[in-house]
């Protein structure tokens, strides 16, 4: 087994950085439209 980080260049670093942070927006984005939806349907009235 290969030590981590051992045989990696940087700017394989960087890209699993950038692909990390881009999967961090994308449910931060689903969080925040979920938390919008259950305000908009508290205010509107909806009861299930």
């Amino acid at each position: 087994m290969a030590e981590p980080n051992a045989t990696q260049p940087p700017m394989d670093a960087r890209e699993r950085a950038r692909r990390v942070r881009r999967g961090a927006i994308a449910l931060g984005l689903v969080a925040f439209a979920f938390y919008v939806a259950f305000i908009l349907l508290s205010v509107s009235g909806v009861r299930g």
